[in-house]
């Protein structure tokens, strides 16, 4: 019979910010054993997403999200990380586990216990890099389903995009592009990209910054609309791509309205 591995999952606080700073730095390192790329004059493999090493970090991330310590023998072994992205859905931001406990199937209780503490979630979504075979194990083993795939930053690789339903009375809604109107936040919406302008550098009127900037023209079976990309978006979306919107918003530019995205917002490239 397979042993039931006893975790227990409590919300992080401030003192424990330290200590889930050294994990989640031992846990991310241990990545070069599962395809993580080597940087530049690295030799090592160390490395991992933003903050993962920092103690200030843990702390910000307890402000804004559901931040849980995972507890093992007595001993915290890990971190897990979660948002609320608009109602009904919820995102894993970050998980991480000890490597001197990896493999006895904590991250799985974990998973368990805090879909549990979300009867309102109708789906989850998370990413992962493309090049890591275990995550996408993991997760597909759990039930998730890969969507499509995120493109961000200067790194030369993927993230995998995926998605778990969750049995609910009603499906979960996304907004269609009839229905956006100017002063609308939190948009999320699929639709085909139909025309993609030359890309033009402005200069921002506060920073005096320059920008990259290029417009698309997006639609549904319910009609048509501007997106508007700045810098590292533009790269993201290329004529003929079906894409879904995170985290967009609503303004009118001369009468018109327009979908841009915000700072915590995506693109993602849908299969």
């Amino acid at each position: 019979m397979t042993e039931v591995v006893q975790v227990r999952l409590e919300r992080a606080v401030s003192e424990d910010a330290e200590t889930l700073a050294e994990i989640s730095k031992r846990a991310f390192h241990s990545d070069i054993n599962v395809g993580a790329p080597k940087g530049e004059n690295d030799t090592s493999g160390e490395g991992g997403p933003p903050g993962y090493d920092s103690p200030e970090f843990q702390a910000r991330m307890m402000k804004v999200c559901h931040y849980y310590k995972a507890i093992f023998g007595g001993r915290i072994v890990g971190g897990l990380i979660t948002s609320r992205r608009r109602p009904s859905h919820y995102e894993l931001e970050r998980i991480f586990v000890d490597p001197e406990y990896h493999n006895r199937g904590i991250a799985t209780r974990a998973f368990e216990q805090v879909f549990a503490m979300y009867p309102d979630a109708k789906i989850w979504t998370l990413g992962t890099p493309e090049w890591n075979v275990k995550t996408k194990h993991f997760y597909e083993k759990l039930g998730f389903v890969q969507m499509g795939w995120t493109k961000e930053g200067e790194s030369d690789w993927r993230g995998r995009f995926y998605e778990k339903v969750m049995p609910s009375d009603e499906p979960y809604v996304r907004d269609k592009i009839k229905e956006l109107r100017e002063g609308m936040r939190s948009v999320e919406v699929e639709a085909k990209v139909l025309e993609k302008s030359e890309v033009r550098t402005v200069r921002s009127g506060r920073t005096g910054e320059m920008y990259r900037l290029a417009e698309a023209a997006i639609g549904d079976e319910t009609g048509t609309m501007k997106l508007v990309l700045w810098s590292d978006q533009v790269r993201q979306v290329d004529v003929g791509d079906k894409v879904r919107i995170e985290g967009g918003y609503v303004t009118s530019f001369r009468g018109e309205p327009q979908l841009s995205i915000s700072r915590y917002g995506r693109i993602i490239s849908l299969l």
